[in-house]
């Protein structure tokens, strides 16, 4: 991780919608952040693919249908830029790097069969390894819905959990390295489509409750390899099941044969509320877990940056100070050294100053957030 940006990475099988959850995530943080002097800023490329995403739902509720695997995938590695801005000063924000990529590539057997994954898959990796958060969404439709043997059996491919667990294993250790022990780590367990399953966002569902012991046990292995992986440091472990989009609820599923003898899961959903509304649940807190990490990560940047500045400080004053000499003084002056000197201290002096106003407004700015009340929703494991 640099000083300059703050990295996240994504980590999920195909279609599990991890566009569609980058998306609601931002969506939700400006609705938290509505009435206050920051808001969420996005780079042009980052802006266009979430005005796809919304575009794409807004038709479909104009249509009153409502087709999961019709809102597209992503097919090659995305970078969202994003930043957490202070009105007035676009110099003031501080910027992450959210790495979302095709599902596919997680599993090793069809990476392979894809030229330009292979090459590309290191600097995926890289990404991972360098990350402040790991961000794992999950369909909780298909743990919920798994009935019968053939259903269960189809669910750890569905939901990639072996590959998922060895990227998870690969991003703690990678934290408890000496370079990244001082850096924050969350990992965020975020299960989506939950509308079914809560009661407090417009549904009527009561399984809230299944829906946690279920994730906690079907991802005892990870919570396992984080504990295992990182016994010298802390890592944070956020349980945060989502509403993607709240006015749309699972009525009916369907458990289809491949061909291959692998089941493929679909979901029949139905819009309520008339007319339908968007109402993204509990999504914003991935970004206030977030804040969290931008926070310590920065406080530790700016202090080293200070730290910095006050030994160049300290040095051209013990130079100023130090004994020379009739001759060595004279040609101190005359040499113009001394100016430089003066010069040189005035300039450090002011980039202390720069550095602990920064430190400071920045830090005001995303506080806000990061210590707004957290939906119930949500819990540290």
């Amino acid at each position: 991780m640099t000083a300059q940006t703050f990295k996240v990475a994504v980590v999920g099988p195909s279609r599990v919608g991890k566009t569609t959850l980058l998306t609601a995530i931002l969506s939700d943080t400006n609705r938290m952040l509505a009435g206050t002097p920051v808001s969420v800023a996005m780079d042009e490329a980052t802006e266009k693919r979430v005005s796809v995403q919304r575009k794409e739902l807004r038709r479909a509720i104009e249509a009153q249908e409502f087709n999961p695997a019709a809102l597209e995938g992503n097919q090659q590695i995305v970078h969202y830029h994003v930043s957490l801005r202070a009105a007035g000063d676009e110099a003031l924000e501080i910027p992450f790097d959210i790495l979302d990529y095709p599902g596919g590539w997680l599993d090793p057997a069809k990476r392979a069969d894809v030229p330009h994954a292979q090459q590309r898959w290191p600097q995926c990796e890289r990404h991972i390894e360098d990350s402040v958060m790991l961000l794992v969404p999950i369909d909780s439709a298909v743990l919920m819905e798994a009935v019968t043997p053939a259903h269960r059996r189809a669910v750890p491919d569905l939901l990639g959990l072996e590959d998922t667990e060895a990227m998870v294993r690969k991003w703690a250790r990678s934290r408890n390295r000496e370079e990244h022990r001082q850096e924050p780590a969350v990992l965020v367990l975020a299960p989506m489509k939950c509308e079914k399953y809560f009661d407090d966002n417009g549904g009527t569902g009561r399984d809230a409750g299944r829906l946690r012991a279920t994730i906690r046990a079907k991802y005892a292995n990870v919570l396992e390899i984080v504990r295992e992986e990182a016994q010298d440091r802390p890592v944070r472990i956020v349980y945060a099941p989502i509403d993607t989009y709240g006015c749309v609820e699972l009525m009916d599923t369907e458990w289809v044969d491949d061909g291959s003898g692998q089941l493929l899961f679909r979901g029949h959903y139905r819009f309520r509320g008339n007319p339908p509304r968007i109402s993204v649940k509990a999504a914003g807190s991935v970004m206030q877990q977030l804040c969290g990490c931008l926070i310590d990560g920065r406080d530790a940047a700016e202090a080293e940056n200070l730290a910095g500045y006050r030994v160049g400080v300290r040095n051209l004053l013990d130079r100023h100070a130090q004994p020379k000499g009739f001759w060595g003084t004279l040609g101190y002056h005359l040499g113009g050294e001394a100016a430089e000197n003066r010069r040189d201290r005035t300039y450090l002096g002011g980039q202390i100053d720069a550095a602990t106003r920064r430190r400071i407004q920045l830090t005001e700015a995303v506080e806000k957030l990061a210590k707004m009340p957290q939906d119930q929703r949500i819990e540290e494991w």
